[in-house]
């Protein structure tokens, strides 16, 4: 009886026990993430080089107008097709009988005059057809398509056929890297292939008889060729147009201004076919798309006619000529259109080959590859002043909360370590899944710049923290927030030009504290 009372006062207190929620507090320390910046997470390394005085230098070589002239070549799909007539009603066909049909097939190519082409690509196909009841021997020769230096000539052999049904070869020839030289016969014509069809009788010793309705036919038909050489006159042809480059390390550019001293920048217009040109660059026009600012760039050249040399070489040896444009801060507003950080660039052209006619006598060139192009060159020296400069990153995030334990504070602190000689403010945007801004946090201090000398270019890295402390709606808005996007705008100090080295980094470590409240 004793146990049993004791047995009920200790469940009493049990369920006692129970009606009071037990809640204890815990600091949760969490990394987000950790990482190392350099120049080369904004810059791909093509576009950065150490310069000849051991400094940083963003360089720019990217192709603006590319145009392949090929496409005005282009031999069209055409067939041949010739039928034997015996002048005589009736014919003795002997052993040894021979007869022959030369002939030049001409294609209509407009203005353009091609002396000789060497074949990318394309089939040509032979249908043979003899009606003539003992054994033939049909011979296709084409002495002016070559490949590797031996010149087309292929026999076929053909069973005894009749009217009604005729003895039929048909083959399909791979035209691969066929030179087809298109003066004809004669050699003076031009757009024309010439060829030789020979018939023969194919028997040893029988004899038979043709008539005027046996008549032979063979069809010759070209198809899918394209030029990898050309030679002859192109005739004369213009392109204008205005094309978009964009600057894809400007990306991550938000906002902000840069003060810099100079900049080389050179336009380069190379010519890749063996023919006159003439260029006229119309405009190049830096757009900043995240301010709407656009600035024209003006040099000397900008709207005159450029005469512009043929390349030089041979089919398997051949070189583009160069025409450079020189654009520096002494005879342009370079520096301007800089400061103006475009992230894309407008350039208008025209350009003219043969503007003069046919003045080579037929004698331009395409080469394989050969292409008439517009080049950005540029070198950008990283020696510049910068004013609230404004980079961006972005990151995913992931908390996940629940009743069973609620925030009470919180703060994410950056512990940096900058080599760079810039100071900077942070802030950090808390983002949806679809990017949208949930809150933003502004940082409890600046980055310190690293310490710079002038003289050797080298900074001193400097280290410290930066918090960003959430109040009560941030909190409850981190189990909403998929991504965080940190915001650092650079300034140098007392608007000095600095110069960056190529070795200058910025190490950071981005945690989370949590203090918590933890009900059961």
């Amino acid at each position: 009886m004793k146990n049993l009372a004791t047995f009920l006062l200790i469940m009493l207190l049990l369920a006692s026990c129970k009606k009071e929620k037990t809640t204890w507090t815990t600091d949760w320390n969490v990394p987000i993430v950790h990482g190392t910046l350099t120049l080369d997470n904004l810059l791909a390394d093509q576009y950065t080089t150490t310069n000849s005085d051991n400094y940083l230098s963003i360089v720019y070589d990217q192709k603006a107008v590319g145009i392949s002239l090929d496409t005005l070549v282009v031999l069209p799909d055409t067939s041949i097709t010739n039928k034997t007539v015996l002048a005589f009603p009736v014919v003795t066909i002997n052993p040894g009988f021979t007869w022959s049909d030369a002939y030049d097939q001409l294609y209509d190519l407009g203005d353009i005059e091609i002396k000789k082409v060497i074949c990318r690509s394309g089939t040509v196909t032979f249908t043979l057809r003899s009606p003539w009841p003992g054994k033939t021997l049909m011979t296709m020769d084409f002495p002016k398509i070559i490949l590797n230096g031996t010149p087309f000539l292929k026999s076929y052999h053909l069973e005894p056929g009749t009217l009604a049904n005729p003895a039929v070869e048909v083959d399909a020839i791979d035209m691969s890297g066929y030179l087809m030289d298109m003066t004809g016969v004669s050699g003076q014509l031009y757009n024309t292939l010439s060829g030789t069809f020979i018939l023969e009788s194919d028997e040893t010793t029988a004899t038979y008889q043709v008539t005027n309705q046996d008549s032979v036919e063979y069809q010759v038909a070209f198809s899918d060729v394209e030029v990898d050489y050309a030679q002859g006159y192109f005739g004369m042809h213009s392109f204008s147009d205005t094309t978009s480059i964009h600057l894809d390390f400007m990306d991550k550019i938000l906002s902000g201004t840069i003060d810099i001293d100079s900049i080389d920048l050179n336009l380069k217009i190379k010519n890749g076919f063996n023919l006159i040109a003439q260029a006229t660059i119309t405009m190049v026009r830096g757009i900043n798309s995240k301010t709407g600012g656009s600035v024209d760039l003006s040099f000397p050249d900008l709207g005159n006619v450029l005469n512009i040399n043929p390349a030089t070489g041979e089919y398997y040896n051949w070189q583009y000529s160069e025409y450079p444009l020189i654009i520096n801060n002494s005879n342009s507003n370079i520096v301007a259109f800089i400061e103006n950080m475009p992230d894309s660039i407008l350039v208008g052209y025209d350009i003219v080959i043969n503007p003069f006619g046919n003045v080579t006598g037929g004698n331009d060139e395409i080469f394989p590859g050969s292409t008439f192009d517009l080049f950005v060159d540029g070198e950008f020296p990283v020696n510049f002043g910068a004013n609230a400069l404004t980079l961006t990153d972005t990151f995913d995030f992931s908390y996940t909360g629940n009743s069973s334990y609620t925030g009470e504070s919180a703060f994410i602190t950056l512990g940096y370590t900058n080599g760079f000689p810039l100071e900077a403010t942070t802030t950090l945007y808390m983002l949806d899944e679809n990017d949208n801004v949930l809150t933003t946090i502004t940082g409890s201090t600046s980055i310190k710049n690293g310490i710079y000398d002038s003289g050797t270019y080298l900074t001193t890295e400097t280290s410290g923290e930066v918090n960003f402390e959430l109040n009560d709606s941030q909190i409850l808005a981190l189990e909403s927030t998929k991504k965080m996007a940190v915001v650092v705008a650079f300034t140098t100090d007392s608007a000095q030009k600095v110069k960056v080295q190529q070795s200058a980094q910025f190490d950071f470590l981005l945690k989370s504290n949590l203090q918590i409240s933890i009900h059961l």
